[in-house]
């Protein structure tokens, strides 16, 4: 490179007569600029490979907006799957599915940034597949991006509270986002809970009405996470209750008088509905999907921890189907953050 550069200067300054003795020293001038630009150039490629390329050549999302079934994300999978250890900070992924994964592919990589863009781990996945349209991204290999090194427990720390997000990429495409917050909490009291790290996110605000394979003649239940705000369990009392809004009708409520031992990190209960007490059937009887899907209208759905309000959310039943709300309305929702809920989950996000 240098060596084409100086010959080229070389025979410019003579076609345009410039005297010999000046020849000197424009050569070595052409040869330190010749060789500050190699130097800068293999800086600039130490600096790319040392924080995990951060140059812009991660793949950009699809424009296409005609497609049916964008790649996406299993929600309850990446809900479940994003992990923060709460003594140590440790942070990882583990068992998420992907949806709609192109057959012909062969693998890809989530990588988990700051809010600010700065990159810090990534992991590398190849395909499992399972039952169409899921795909379980099965971790091959984790690498530290602040220090370019392999990490066999699949783990980085995690301990500075803010703001994070994580992204995954098939080999062509930016296909899904998830933002969060790390957060510590607790105190430096010696005969208190302690300190600990704990996530914030879609956890707090999101939930699913469930019926086994979409069938109406199955268990509805309520499934939805939950944490203790400390760093210690407690034990605690849920009531969940579906009302209709058109003559605020109790028509099923979750088991009563069970006790949840709630932990710092986040943790996905399932709760049976029941028919609540005055009905035709015992009290206790499991209630049946089909017994809410018979009467269109809209819906509220409250919960209650230990007596006082966590949460309401609100669903309409139209044409004896749930209907499909905000992010959770295929097509219609952003694909980097649509919720998909597969054929048997209804998402609610919290009012």
């Amino acid at each position: 490179m240098k060596r084409t550069l100086i010959s080229v200067i070389v025979l410019s300054i003579f076609l345009c007569g410039t005297a010999p003795a000046q020849i000197p020293g424009k050569l070595k001038q052409a040869a330190r600029e010749a060789l500050k630009a190699k130097t800068d150039q293999e800086k600039q490629k130490a600096d790319e490979s040392a924080t995990g390329d951060q140059s812009g050549a991660r793949p950009a999302a699809s424009k296409d907006k005609d497609r049916k079934y964008a790649p996406g994300v299993s929600y309850s999978s990446l809900l479940e799957g994003v992990k923060l250890l709460p003594k140590d900070g440790q942070f990882g992924i583990h068992h998420i599915q992907a949806t709609f994964v192109p057959d012909d592919c062969k693998g890809g990589f989530v990588v988990l940034r700051t809010a600010d863009g700065k990159e810090l781990c990534q992991w590398d996945w190849k395909p499992d597949r399972l039952k169409k349209p899921y795909t379980l991204l099965g971790v091959t290999t984790t690498t530290d991006l602040t220090n370019n090194q392999n990490v066999p427990s699949g783990r980085v720390p995690l301990t500075t509270p803010g703001d994070y997000v994580l992204d995954f990429y098939l080999p062509t495409e930016h296909f899904y986002t998830y933002p969060f917050s790390v957060t510590k909490i607790g105190g430096d009291d010696p005969f208190g809970e302690g300190q600990c790290y704990v996530l914030k996110g879609d956890w707090r605000s999101w939930g699913y009405l469930y019926y086994s394979d979409a069938k109406p003649d199955q268990n509805l239940e309520w499934k939805v996470w939950l944490r203790h705000d400390g760093c210690a369990e407690k034990d605690v009392k849920i009531a969940v209750e579906i009302s209709r809004d058109q003559d605020g009708e109790l028509v099923c409520t979750g088991r009563e008088g069970t006790t949840y031992s709630l932990k710092p990190d986040w943790v996905r209960y399932a709760f049976d509905m029941v028919f609540p007490k005055g009905k035709e059937v015992p009290h206790g009887t499991y209630f049946k999907a089909k017994d809410l899907l018979n009467t269109d209208g809209a819906y509220t759905l409250t919960m209650k921890i230990d007596g006082e309000s966590y949460g309401v959310w609100k669903f309409v039943i139209e044409g004896n189907k749930l209907k499909y709300k905000g992010r959770a309305v295929r097509g219609e929702a952003a694909p980097l953050t649509f919720i998909e809920g597969g054929r048997d989950a209804w998402w609610y996000g919290k009012e």
